[in-house]
């Protein structure tokens, strides 16, 4: 647990979905397989609420486990303590690899319940909430967004009721312009539904809220033992990265670091990959497309970048450059300069629209087409070799230029752009 408390939790949620299957007589066993694989694109509300229909075995323990948690009992909760302190801190050392930091880790499972029971009675003041077999209910047929339930007959509460209460503390800690949940499309319903709550509540920072949806990569399930865990990821195509990059015995020989250089063109091409279509749908992991330098693939960007960094090592008889502003620009018509000069004018563009839409995509779209402009430009534009220095100069300024463009991209993609590889 304390190596490896991520991979220990998830295998403990494999065993308790087996043993789920296992309580059922046979005849259920395949309606049981069908709701596990539905519920993998259920909302949280509609999953526990098919659970709480179980009386006995593992279903009931569970319930009964959370039950105590809620109530305060300490037996129970110093446990929920150890595994969630455990997790975060390896969450974040996977999150330090990815070039990724949060400031804080804050869950819908440390608000308080009083508090959940106490927004349940302000919804029921407001005539929003009705009685269900025992459980609260309110109903958002009108906004065309289905019923939901708030408290369960045991008094527990839900996901719902927990990021209701949640947004409301947020709001008192940090009084945001805007706060954004970054969750998957299968919880576009729970998010629309939660909105829509603390706006009829009356809270007018409920506007402030946005939910930035996306879709998922396919061929992978928690319930089915079937997910591939981060680090093997990250591991598995480092060792690629490396070795294609030992296939060049010459350059990599050059290379300081090769662990830290293959782990971070890994970590791009990982990364690439994930972005690289539009957030919302659902994707295949693909190792052989991944890590590939060939195409539209983190590597190949890593390996741009690497090269428009060496041609200041390559061309030393024409340093220092001049400044910028005493550069003689009228070297830069040919074509592929000036589409060059396009491409890197088009970025402020491409940054602005990213933040509109929410897309990482497009910057990633922008950034290849940019490298494609340079790598077509190589054997036009010659740098070494030509006679006019001036012109030389002037190339070598554009190719730079290029370099700090495609990096301050791949640096806004959370990537480490590198000089060698």
């Amino acid at each position: 647990m304390k190596r490896e408390p991520i991979k220990h939790l998830y295998n403990v949620y494999v065993q308790i979905n087996k043993d789920l299957k296992a309580e059922k007589p046979e005849t259920e066993k395949k309606d049981f397989k069908a709701k596990q694989d539905e519920a993998e694109a259920l909302k949280p509300e509609e999953e526990e609420k098919d659970d709480d229909e179980a009386e006995s075995g593992v279903d009931a323990a569970a319930r009964a486990y959370f039950k105590r948690m809620e109530s305060g009992d300490e037996d129970s909760l110093v446990n929920w303590r150890q595994w969630r302190e455990l997790s975060i801190k390896q969450y974040e050392e996977q999150y330090k690899v990815l070039n990724v930091k949060f400031d804080e880790y804050l869950g819908e499972s440390m608000v308080s319940h009083q508090r959940q029971v106490e927004a349940v009675a302000q919804l029921e003041k407001m005539g929003l909430v009705s009685d269900s077999k025992g459980a609260k209910l309110i109903d958002l047929e009108q906004w065309k967004l289905g019923k939901a339930i708030l408290l369960k007959k045991d008094g527990t509460t839900m996901y719902l009721t927990r990021d209701i209460v949640g947004a409301i503390d947020r709001w008192e800690r940090y009084q945001f312009d805007k706060m954004i949940y970054v969750v998957s499309s299968q919880q576009d319903l729970h998010l629309a539904q939660f909105f829509k709550i603390l706006s009829l509540m009356g809270f007018e920072w409920a506007s402030r809220l946005e939910h930035i949806n996306y879709g998922l990569v396919t061929g992978m399930s928690t319930r089915k033992g079937t997910a591939v865990f981060l680090n093997q990821i990250i591991k598995e195509s480092a060792d690629v990265m490396k070795e294609q990059m030992m296939k060049n015995e010459e350059k990599f020989s050059q290379i300081e670091d090769p662990e830290y250089v293959a782990r971070e063109v890994g970590l791009t091409a990982i990364k690439i990959q994930d972005m690289q279509a539009k957030r919302i749908n659902n994707y295949a992991f693909n190792w052989s497309r991944m890590t590939s330098f060939e195409g539209d693939t983190g590597p190949y960007l890593q390996y741009a970048h690497v090269r428009l960094s060496s041609i200041e090592r390559k061309n030393p008889e024409i340093l220092p450059l001049p400044a910028l502003e005493s550069i003689n620009f009228t070297y830069l018509t040919e074509p592929k300069a000036r589409d060059i000069i396009f491409h890197l004018g088009a970025y402020p563009d491409a940054v602005r629209t990213a933040l509109k839409t929410r897309e990482p995509s497009g910057i990633i779209t922008y950034l290849m087409r940019l490298s494609h402009s340079i790598s077509s430009a190589w054997d036009v534009l010659l740098v070494k070799g030509e006679p006019d220095v001036e012109k030389a100069r002037a190339r070598m300024w554009l190719f730079l230029l290029a370099r700090e463009v495609l990096g301050a991209g791949m640096r806004l993609l959370s990537l480490t752009p590198l000089d060698r590889m």
